[in-house]
């Protein structure tokens, strides 16, 4: 996404010199003598940079100036377009070569299983010219992809292709950050190389740029990072100013088009030397601010939007032009695979090392969309639940089915989340149809994978005949409630029987919906029951049983009966003890060998925080522009209100042997209704908050976060990112954000007294002590101990989800150990405590084989 105003104040660059940091400002027009003069001056100076370097490429995002089928059907004609223009190019003049970098490898593919043998042929000569270059990457990433996602990411392309075009460099553009996972699967595909072309509105980079650093990993290896400039900031070092419009018109608006030869970039002697003037104006500024490297790497995209554009050939008759008259420094148009060999070579020895997590400023756009991302997060635990090796191996079909839904799922947790009109038009159709897309990418995979995950348990256990079947498809074992709709129950059954022991557990039976029914009186309706079509609080619809410890990747056979059951006593002294509030909200628990409580007052608690005044938006842009500390929490304070959810009611406990449930309404002015739960087990000290609310329409700025307050004082947590382990504020890169973070949905807080370990099932972005909002935070707060889920975030101005509103769930387990297993892990941890088991209930008799070979069989 290319978020940058459609006018421009002038060209912010950093450098680094042998490894010094330095930041400058390029104004657009520069103070000082008359032109003439001036270029006399740079001309009789020698300059320290011999030669530019430029990359010509496409940003990509799928979406934001067009709707995404649009953008991927572009992006595979414009490698059409490169392929012709590096060959038409090949056998010329060495200068007039025209380059093109595919940023993306989705485009290559995409392109290549539509192409015929023969253009497939001419591809590969294209790319053995060396002058087209294939990028590692398939997408701009934003840093929420579990590690199969990343797996894929870098096995995207079949393997006789990616060994044939052989990608030496990894390109991110746009986006502020990129997870060490990563950055480890690029190592490990033999990619050493990172071009970074971040786009710092609303953001930032971690060293002032251009620079190079080596970005050492966990194991050792390291990285060779170029921090580009802006993606598309080429232009302007030889353009006054930029000749697109709008800035972003779809492709479709025959109002708007690309530049042609001689819009920009011309070529004759007069409009050369007005180029090299002025490309001189900018590099005087790197040289006197101390840039002393001979090769300068610049990137340029089109200047029809600047995302998602097209080639721009005459550019190579620009480069041969300028080169033709001898001006200095030199321009060499090539690739990014090029350049990078050249900037290790020339940096490399005296580049800086850094390492840590590099965490991403553009992180909280995805919680402008809570439910989509929580389908998202659904369907990889279902995928993941899908590959237990309780199933046995995956057969040929189904792995070909779980590598295009992990395809699906990158692309939703790809960086571009809709239109550049999203926010300012949450309601047109362009918005709406660009997030419908972005949408099916997670509810459909969300759908394939359950339905993959059924097959897979049917097709396995059909065979083991007549039975209720609990299968725990997740690594670590399983204690909790197992549901089902009662009217799966065909007979009146009141217990389950352990088919190995003999041992009877009762059946408890539930109001719920019913479906299909017409409600007869208003008992028969729940506070969320707004439409009132089918009753939800009719009694005896869900039925549900208790299960205890079952293995990780273990099935356990059951029966149902009709008998009743009573369930056997709990242990002597189980169960926590419980202090409460003055509305009877829990605001402690401590079970039998803990030295703290699990939690703190104010578990569960919900705060917004809004934006006072006009035109909220550019408030927040205004606050993100403060440089000066002071005058940023000064603004703050000013323009951001917190504003917190309060009791309606107190709250109603109910017991069973196994768990203490409370179940409290709250009332925010911001939210139709709010209900939350806490659910205590006895037998361990283990809690499950599930907060439910139902947001009112709005597009104006605003974060929801719920508490979480832990007795862990100062201690850091340790949290994971595509699953590789990181501590917030202590494992980072300098620079990188640390008012909110991306992780894998858990954080652990290893203490003295134990290990707290806190699960998101459905929110996968946090922050520590308060909100954060827009603090721009290089410290830790003091209340570190105090972690804050973000539910909702759409303080953005564009791309993201301008009004999610309706209902909204979010379920939080909160686990204390008492002794980590060294050989445990945390993630299998963390993942069984938000999986669900498995059930099939498996009736007397033989399905038709006809069914089982083509329905069920994966």
């Amino acid at each position: 996404m290319n978020a940058r105003l459609p006018f421009r104040l002038s060209t912010r660059l950093s450098l680094s010199v042998a490894g010094a940091l330095f930041c400058i400002c390029l104004p657009a027009s520069l103070p000082g003598a008359g032109p003439a003069a001036e270029t006399a001056s740079m001309e009789r100076r020698e300059s320290v940079i011999r030669q530019l370097d430029l990359i010509h490429f496409c940003h990509t995002d799928f979406g934001f100036t067009d709707h995404p089928v649009i953008a991927r059907e572009m992006q595979r004609r414009y490698l059409d377009i490169a392929v012709d223009a590096v060959l038409a190019s090949q056998d010329g003049p060495e200068e007039k070569k025209f380059c093109w970098t595919a940023e993306t490898i989705i485009a290559v593919d995409d392109w290549w299983q539509a192409a015929s043998p023969e253009r497939r042929t001419e591809f590969l000569q294209a790319v053995r010219t060396g002058q087209l270059d294939i990028g590692a990457l398939p997408l701009n990433q934003a840093p929420f992809l579990n590690s199969a996602q990343w797996q894929r990411m870098l096995h995207w392309l079949p393997e006789e292709v990616w060994q044939q075009v052989q990608p030496k460099v990894a390109i991110q553009d746009d986006v502020n950050g990129f997870p060490r996972a990563g950055a480890m699967q690029l190592l490990d595909r033999g990619i050493s190389q990172l071009f970074m072309g971040i786009n710092e509105d609303s953001g930032g980079v971690p060293f002032k740029r251009p620079s190079a650093f080596w970005w050492k990993m966990p194991d050792g290896r390291r990285l060779f990072v170029w921090l580009n400039a802006h993606y598309g900031s080429g232009f302007d070092f030889f353009e006054p100013q930029e000749w697109r419009r709008g800035p972003v018109p779809s492709a479709s608006d025959l109002r708007f088009r690309p530049p042609r030869t001689g819009d920009v970039l011309r070529t004759d002697e007069k409009s050369v030397r007005a180029a090299h003037q002025h490309c001189l104006e900018k590099l005087r500024w790197l040289e006197q601010s101390g840039y002393a490297h001979e090769i300068l790497t610049l990137s340029m995209t089109s200047q029809w939007r600047m995302d998602n554009d097209p080639p721009f050939p005459a550019l190579a008759d620009f480069v041969a032009a300028w080169n033709r008259l001898g001006l200095k420094p030199a321009l060499r148009l090539t690739t990014a695979s090029a350049t990078m060999k050249r900037l290790e070579q020339a940096l490399g020895k005296t580049a800086p090392e850094h390492e840590g997590e590099w965490t991403d400023w553009w992180a909280n756009g995805i919680a402008s969309g809570p439910r989509e991302v929580a389908a998202s997060r659904m369907a990889k635990r279902s995928l993941a639940a899908a590959q237990s090796p309780l199933w046995g191996p995956l057969e040929a079909n189904a792995q070909a089915t779980v590598e295009a839904l992990y395809k699906d799922l990158c692309l939703f947790d790809e960086h571009t989340w809709g239109s550049s009109w999203s926010v300012a038009l949450p309601y047109s159709l362009d918005t709406i149809g660009q997030y419908n897309e972005k949408s099916a990418l997670a509810y459909r995979p969300m759908a394939r994978a359950e339905w993959l995950l059924s097959q897979r348990a049917r097709t396995r256990l059909l065979s083991e005949g007549e039975g209720l079947w609990v299968a725990n498809a997740a690594p670590a074992s399983f204690s909790g409630w197992v549901q089902l709709p009662a009217a799966c129950l065909r007979e009146d059954f009141q217990s389950v029987e352990e088919a190995q022991t003999g041992a009877k557990f009762p059946l408890y039976f539930e109001p719920g919906m019913k479906a299909w029914t017409r409600p007869q009186k208003p008992e028969e309706l729940s506070r969320e029951n707004s439409s009132a079509t089918f009753p939800d609080n009719m009694p005896r619809q869900i039925a549900r049983f208790w299960v205890e410890k079952l293995n990780g990747h273990t099935i356990k056979k059951l029966r149902l009966r009709t008998e009743t059951a009573a369930e056997p006593p709990p242990p002597p002294g189980a169960g926590p003890s419980v202090q409460h509030d003055e509305k009877g909200w829990p605001k402690s628990a401590q079970w039998p060998g803990m030295r703290r409580s699990l939690f703190l007052a104010g578990l569960g608690d919900l705060v917004a925080v809004q934006v006072k005044g006009f035109a909220p938006r550019w408030t927040i842009m205004d606050i993100n522009g403060q440089k000066d500390e002071r005058s940023r929490e000064k603004m703050r304070k000013e323009k951001l209100e917190e504003v917190w959810a309060v009791a309606e009611a107190n709250a109603a406990v109910q017991e069973t042997a196994h768990t203490l449930i409370y179940r409290q309404e709250l009332r925010h002015p911001r939210l139709a209704w709010v209900m939350r739960q806490l659910e205590l087990w006895k037998r361990e000290p283990r809690a499950r908050v599930t907060l439910r609310f139902h947001r009112i329409s709005s597009e104006a700025p605003e974060i929801f976060c719920a508490a979480f307050p832990l007795p862990t004082e100062s201690v850091l947590p340790r949290m994971s990112n595509g699953g590789l382990p990181f501590i917030p504020f202590q494992d980072q890169l300098p620079g990188t954000c640390r008012d909110y973070f991306a992780m894998d949905g858990w954080a652990q807080y290893p203490t003295a007294d134990g290990n707290w370990l806190w699960v998101s099932r459905d929110a996968p972005l946090v922050t520590f002590g308060a909100s954060q909002a827009l603090a721009r935070r290089t410290d830790p707060p003091r209340e570190m101990n105090r972690l804050l889920a973000i539910l909702f975030h759409n303080f953005w101005y564009t791309n993201f989800v301008g009004d999610s509103h309706g209902v909204m769930e979010f379920q939080f387990d909160l686990v204390w150990l008492d002794h980590l297993d060294a050989a445990a892990r945390l993630q299998d941890l963390a993942e069984s405590l938000v999986a669900e088991p498995v059930v099939m209930i498996n009736a007397g008799g033989a399905d038709d084989p006809l069914l089982l070979k083509h329905l069920f069989h994966p």
